[in-house]
């Protein structure tokens, strides 16, 4: 753990990085969330400076230009936050790694105990400088493919959220920064703290899916323990998340974390154990075309018949009828038939083939 970590005398020291074109909106939020951290506190345990690859003011995407305390190379920082940019296709992601080499390159000169956090495209700039090579990642869903094909060195975790390992950590969405930085906040601050400010600042993540998964929510759990049973639960197999598991991996009893559970989120303890594992597969339906038996076998739940029946309990939905409904595929669909309505309305009445 960090020579920051709770109850530490010294200040961890968190880099937030700027490079052309890039969307800030993310480190102006977690700048907040550390200062807010801190005046709760009521002592600085975090600290952040805006850093860049070089000295130079930069311009941001459609927005201000940011001027950049210190360099990578002398920032000195235990920790870097890289935000997202602008990509609208996976056909500019070669460009978009170019135009950005002096930062891939300072990246990658950081010292290997240097941790690199990333959320949206960010992650792709952080892969590209070797940051996550050996390490299990996550992406925002479109981009997945696209980074899986460029980085095969990086272990992709295509079903979850946020992915923390060693020291390396990426978030998926442009709204990654929220999840990433309340796990990252609580290794450094008290609970009662963390949970103070993330009802004053922090809001759930806008993502259209299905009510059956609110319990499961990263961003619904306040309780420090449930946070780290989610964590636990997502990267068990299915088969293995069981009560008892679970109850053993928190070291207090079964009885014990049912009610907390059931407190919590309103659901019975092996109920919600099932919703994070179908919560992962409903991640997969909608942002991926993989096969529901390779989903299935991917999340651990010996077969696609038993994913299938569970899924179809949950949801009562069938895994192909959500990927229908909730899928970036029904997304894409919609938004191209509000496109064709759009431009109809422009050119006048059309006959349909």
């Amino acid at each position: 753990m960090p020579s920051s970590a709770k109850g530490s005398t010294h200040p961890f020291r968190l880099g937030l990085l700027l490079f052309p074109g890039c969307m800030p909106a993310g480190l102006f939020a977690a700048s907040d969330m550390v200062r807010a951290c801190n005046l709760r506190t009521g002592r600085v345990q975090m600290t952040v400076t805006w850093a860049g690859a070089g000295l130079d003011d930069v311009p941001t995407h459609q927005g201000p230009i940011l001027g950049v305390q210190s360099t990578l190379a002398s920032g000195a920082c235990d920790a870097w936050l890289l935000p997202g940019l602008w990509l609208t296709s996976t056909d500019h992601l070669d460009g978009a790694i170019r135009e950005q080499s002096h930062l891939v390159e300072a990246l990658r000169a950081l010292p290997a105990r240097a941790e690199v956090w990333s959320y949206c495209a960010g992650v792709a700039l952080a892969a590209a400088a070797g940051r996550l090579d050996g390490h299990a990642a996550t992406a925002t869903w479109w981009l997945q493919p696209a980074l899986a094909a460029h980085f095969r060195r990086v272990h992709w975790r295509s079903s979850l959220d946020l992915v923390i390992d060693r020291h390396a950590a990426t978030a998926a969405g442009p709204s990654g920064y929220l999840p990433l930085m309340l796990d990252r906040l609580a290794q450094h601050f008290a609970d009662d703290v963390l949970q103070d400010v993330q009802e004053l600042l922090m809001l759930p993540s806008p993502r259209r899916r299905h009510p059956s998964f609110a319990p499961v929510e990263l961003m619904r759990l306040a309780d420090p323990s449930m946070r780290s049973l989610l964590a636990w639960a997502q990267r068990t197999p299915a088969q293995d998340a069981t009560l008892a598991q679970a109850a053993r991996q928190q070291s207090v009893s079964m009885r014990t974390l049912a009610r907390l559970i059931d407190r919590t989120c309103g659901v019975g303890a092996g109920e919600w154990l099932r919703l994070v594992k179908l919560s992962q597969a409903a991640q997969a339906l909608g942002g991926t075309r993989s096969p529901v038996k390779a989903i299935s076998e991917e999340l651990g739940f010996g077969s696609e018949a038993s994913l299938y029946r569970a899924f179809r309990s949950a949801t009562g939905l069938t895994p192909s009828a959500y990927r229908q409904a909730f899928g970036s595929t029904a997304r894409q669909e919609m938004s191209g038939r509000s496109s064709r309505r759009r431009a109809a309305s422009r050119r006048g009445p059309v006959e349909e083939a």
